[in-house]
């Protein structure tokens, strides 16, 4: 018999990953010393280049010796999703990775970031946020359906910007253990209740959010409820000294590589357990419990691994050969 149908929060991680990002980078930005210039932005940018496309070229080669192997590499032009640049000529860009067009909104969010630092750092924030609602807003009017205007004006950045808004107001006021449970209860609610209610107008993928398709009701509803979800995590800022709670920091360290790895490794798990588990016994609740907490613990357990003997060996190694002690 077949269970009740689960809550889908399908690509929910998304919103939280851009918020969280406005929100971590943001405060980086905050925290910047020295005076406004070429040189403030240029050690900024270097951290977020360093950060990003090391781990990620290094998913890209083990996708295209995947492709190799089935002689698909060739069939279209990935040159563009190589160097996470927008496309020229058209709105979808041939990616190497299935979430990987997030890091295109991510990477325009760096840039203006260190755009604005030629001008002044007390100040990036603000105005940071004041750019992308002002390209969000003439998005809506002259649209985004054609190449890097998707990117430079679509409303999916205003997830940025909520990130941005908390990055201010925890500056401002602090820790607020209570408003931070509150946030994250109703922040947890609102997922829950969209997962299994809202309606499928929002966009959900690559290709709706390029072409603007339902992406403000997206930022309205799904984005509103990662906000505060992270904003109940900040505000509330549990203590990290228990086991969970080191466990949490590492997860945490862990995260990006986890989220380069996912597409691969979940399609490997679900081969896995389908073709060991029965294909052709009904999907139950629980049987589809069972294959998501295993997808999520396979992982957690692959961005681990990578993160340990891959990404931070790169990163340590890099970051002592081109970041200065004092950025």
């Amino acid at each position: 018999m077949e269970g009740r149908p689960l809550p889908t929060l399908g690509a929910f991680g998304i919103d939280i990953f851009f918020v969280i990002s406005g929100f971590i980078v943001s405060s980086v930005v905050l925290r910047i010393q020295r005076k406004a210039g070429a040189y403030a932005m240029w050690e900024f940018l270097k951290r977020r280049l360093i950060r990003i496309f090391p781990i990620y070229w290094f998913f890209c080669l083990l996708q295209i010796g995947r492709l190799l192997h089935n002689h698909q590499l060739l069939q279209r032009n990935r040159l563009a999703a190589f160097f996470l640049l927008p496309g020229l000529r058209h709105i979808e860009i041939a990616l190497f990775l299935d979430f990987s067009w997030t890091l295109f909104y991510e990477m325009f969010f760096y840039y203006t970031l260190a755009v604005v630092l030629l001008g002044t750092v007390r100040r990036a924030v603000p105005v940071a946020i004041a750019v992308f609602c002002g390209l969000a807003a003439l998005g809506s009017i002259v649209g985004v359906q054609r190449p890097i205007l998707t990117i430079v004006c679509n409303p999916i950045a205003l997830e940025f910007v909520f990130g941005c808004v908390l990055a201010l107001a925890y500056r401002r006021f602090g820790r607020q253990r209570r408003l931070g449970v509150v946030l994250l209860i109703c922040g947890a609610a609102a997922s829950l209740w969209l997962g299994k209610f809202a309606s499928a107008a929002s966009a959900a993928g690559p290709q709706t959010v390029a072409r603007g398709e339902g992406v403000t009701l997206r930022v309205m509803t799904w984005g509103v409820a990662a906000m505060m979800i992270v904003a109940g995590m900040v505000f509330w800022s549990p203590a990290i000294r228990s086991r969970l709670g080191r466990i949490a920091v590492v997860l945490g360290n862990a995260s990006f590589s986890a989220y380069l790895a996912s597409a691969m490794v979940i399609e490997f798990t679900m081969r896995s357990l389908f073709r060991f588990g029965g294909g052709g016994i009904p999907f139950s609740t629980g049987r589809v419990v069972v294959y998501q907490v295993t997808g999520t613990i396979a992982v957690m357990v692959a961005g681990w691994v990578c993160y340990q003997f891959i990404e931070w060996p790169m990163l340590r190694w890099l970051q002592a050969r081109h970041l200065s002690e004092s950025a």
